[in-house]
């Protein structure tokens, strides 16, 4: 039995979880190229009227030195310096659910892409009371958010973990400004996820915001139960740490065979 155990005592954000699962995989490097690759294809045939997207989430970076802004579900940008854009890409569920449909690769990359955005859609609905047939998305409906819940199912059709635990989810406190205003951590995208879910929840001393929607929404999507690290020997681990940094580690994540 392949289990993956991840500790989001520190946080949680997509770029988090794509970095820590790549290092999981049996050839790292490998599966990066083909990550690489479907972000190129994703470029290509979203055709995102505001151009590349820089924003990657929540200013997470991992040990190759990757620097981010920050994304929300709920259509908030806020980054740092020149990377931060304003721009609004509106595509709605249904133009992201075709998208999927049209990449070069396996039906279960596409079903695991699927249901992240499944979960996404339903946050999004919950806070904004729009039906999925009308949904539309801002941040993580650009190529770049596309690409990386792509990565995420890329990762994992190369692991086939049988099993996914993750820690308690911590978050910060506070509120945390965005383009369009300030909001409430947790912000409103993730407090909807975690009102309709099972996985243990805790705000932690630290001010700010240490869940992102779309972090929480790829463990979600991947079946992830909350539960305890395995006693076993791990078989390759990997941390993904933040740039924003609150605690002195970041996504610690880890690979176990029964």
């Amino acid at each position: 039995m392949r289990m993956i155990y991840l500790d989001c005592s520190n946080g949680i954000s997509g770029d988090m979880v794509l970095n820590a699962l790549a290092d999981l995989s049996e050839d790292p490097e490998s599966v990066r190229a083909n990550i690489e690759r479907i972000r190129g294809v994703v470029l290509e045939k979203g055709a995102d009227p505001y151009g590349p997207s820089h924003i990657h989430e929540h200013g997470h970076h991992h040990g190759h030195e990757h620097h981010h802004g920050h994304d929300h579900a709920h259509g908030h940008e806020h980054g740092h310096g020149p990377e931060h854009h304003s721009g609004h890409s509106h595509r709605s569920y249904r133009e992201v659910m075709e998208i999927i449909s049209q990449m070069p690769v396996s039906s279960r990359v596409k079903r695991t892409a699927e249901q992240i955005y499944a979960v996404i859609a339903k946050a999004e609905s919950a806070v904004h009371g729009d039906p999925l047939e009308t949904l539309h998305f801002h941040e993580v409906g650009r190529d770049q958010a596309i690409a990386n819940v792509l990565g995420v199912a890329i990762c994992l059709d190369s692991i086939r973990p049988d099993q996914v635990i993750v820690s308690e989810i911590c978050d910060g406190q506070g509120t945390v400004q965005c383009a369009h205003g300030v909001l409430n951590v947790p912000v409103p995208a993730v407090k909807a996820m975690l009102d309709s879910c099972d996985l243990a929840y805790r705000q932690t001393e630290h001010e700010g915001e240490m869940v992102t929607p779309s972090g929480l929404a790829m463990v979600l999507g991947i079946g992830a139960e909350t539960g305890e690290r395995p006693a076993r020997t791990t078989v390759r681990a990997s941390e993904a740490k933040g740039a924003r940094t609150f605690t002195e580690h970041g996504l610690i994540a880890e690979l176990y065979e029964a």
